[in-house]
């Protein structure tokens, strides 16, 4: 299946191009991904015709792109437009001269396709059993209902960042008047939705940069100490104050909001404006914000027909991706979930001495999996390493606050004090993420060193509890001195966290 994939999706702010490569043993990595700010549909007006200057922009950024394709030497393109060309009254005109000048041979998505892409994207990435999703783009907004991991209800309105704008604000000063007005047109809209009044109370998943521009404003805000932006989460009372922020601003004062991109300030006031109306409307008190979308989405069809997936969904976004990571980072996927049979057996036997529950057994599994993962760097420090690439990886289905305690079980899984300052990440974790870390890392060491010759040679253990101590009985099928001996060297630190003496036999 060795395959280099291009997706092109003009939009109608920007046209961006995501280059992914799929291999044999079926995992897949991002090459390439690069964007163009064309605003194609910038002056359509009432006819919807597409003007020349945008034209010419996107041309100019399609013909860079298929420079890159080559560079790439992608086996695939797979180029889709959006609402823009959907709605242009010359889209048959445009698009004949972008196949006669670029060979790209684009497919024009429904609304209800466009809808369906960013669901793909989203629901194959995160963990998110029932949502409402928005994906704001600059002349769409898709609004879709997720249920137990399935899309019911689906709606794509033609008004998005760029048309709104156009349509309300203009290019003059933003008034509390053409704020009302903007406000009302969407609410009418969003109000519509027969189906959203039973959905009260859901979380809303957030798509598009504009969505995207708002999380990085909070994230300067707050301090956030992470980069990645996929499953940030904010509350109702936050996205408030940063739509009020927007809205009563001059443009001028926009543009010195911290993660405000200049190519976005003149359109994030009423672009904002569909996530406001439709949080307000549902009483949504959580935002989780995706960073991926239509692409990604596109991709994830096309792999999941590619791979023969059963379901037409990944089942566990989590370990899928953190097998995907394993794979693009060499590991010896044996060992890996040696280990990780090894210390869930420590885990789940060890309950009266840690009451740790679901979620630490699940933080476990992850971190046990990737404890080695820094190897693909270098064997010297690979726990720090680890740590790091553990930190950005794109580990799908975690929250923040989970992935920096897997990096941190990663990290300590050769030594209980890795030398990374903890209080870096103190909004994200406290004193008793900190115990929990110590207690998983453990785990994780005594696991590893019981597969010291990566042999599997420990097959499995039983561990017996007493007041005093805990015994370790392993069931092996050769001598296991090895192993014993180097896992035993974590008698101190067991004593330490558990309060009982340990004996491995």
């Amino acid at each position: 299946m060795n395959q280099k994939v291009a997706i092109i999706d003009m939009g109608s702010n920007s046209v961006r191009m995501l280059m992914m490569k799929m291999n044999e043993d079926g995992s897949y990595k991002m090459l390439d991904q690069v964007k163009d700010m064309v605003r194609l549909s910038e002056g359509m007006g009432e006819e919807n015709t597409l003007k020349p200057l945008p034209m010419k922009r996107t041309m100019h950024t399609l013909n860079l792109f298929k420079k890159l394709i080559r560079v790439h030497q992608a086996d695939r393109v797979i180029p889709i437009a959006t609402a823009a060309v959907r709605n242009a009254s010359n889209q048959g005109l445009f698009l004949e001269k972008v196949s006669a000048e670029t060979g790209f041979d684009f497919r024009v998505a429904t609304g209800e396709e466009e809808a369906w892409y960013g669901y793909m994207g989203v629901i194959n990435t995160m963990k998110v059993e029932s949502c409402v999703m928005i994906d704001i783009g600059g002349a769409s907004t898709e609004v879709v209902w997720i249920e137990k991991r399935q899309m019911k209800k689906a709606v794509s309105f033609p008004f998005g960042a760029v048309t709104l704008t156009e349509k309300f604000l203009g290019k003059e000063a933003i008034t509390p008047e053409k704020v009302k007005k903007v406000e009302h047109y969407v609410k009418k809209h969003i109000e519509s939705l027969d189906w959203l009044k039973p959905l009260k109370g859901y979380p809303v998943v957030g798509l598009g940069g504009t969505i995207r521009t708002l999380a990085k404003m909070n994230k300067y805000k707050i301090g956030y100490p992470l980069e990645s932006l996929h499953n940030y989460q904010m509350r109702d009372d936050e996205v408030e104050a940063h739509y009020q922020q927007v809205t009563r601003s001059t443009l001028a004062e926009i543009r010195q909001i911290p993660g405000v991109n200049k190519d976005r300030s003149d359109i994030i006031a009423a672009g904002v404006t569909p996530l406001w109306a439709l949080m307000k409307t549902i009483g949504a008190k959580k935002l989780m914000v995706s960073g991926n979308g239509l692409r990604e989405g596109v991709f994830y069809e096309h792999y999941l027909k590619e791979t023969q997936h059963q379901g037409g969904l990944i089942e566990d976004v989590t370990f899928h991706s953190v097998d995907n990571t394993l794979k693009n980072f060499e590991m010896n996927l044996s060992h890996c979930h040696h280990v990780k049979k090894l210390a869930l057996a420590l885990f789940d036997q060890t309950r009266e001495l840690h009451g740790l529950g679901e979620a630490e057994r699940r933080l476990l599994a992850v971190g046990s999996l990737l404890h080695d993962v820094g190897m693909y760097i270098d064997y010297y420090n690979h726990h720090k390493h680890g740590f790091y690439l553990s930190l950005n990886a794109r580990l799908n289905g975690l929250r923040n606050r989970e992935r920096v305690m897997c990096a941190f079980v990663v990290g300590m899984h050769r030594e209980a004090n890795l030398k990374e300052d903890w209080q870096a990440y103190g909004m994200l974790i406290d004193d008793k993420d900190l115990d929990i870390i110590r207690k998983l890392s453990l785990f994780v060491r005594i696991a590893e060193k019981l597969d010291r010759s990566e042999t599997a040679s420990v097959q499995d253990l039983v561990c017996y509890v007493s007041d005093s101590d805990v015994q370790v009985l392993v069931k092996t099928t050769n001598s296991p001195e090895l192993e014993i001996t180097t896992a035993m060297a974590f008698q101190k630190d067991f004593k330490k966290l558990f309060g009982r003496k340990l004996y491995i036999v």
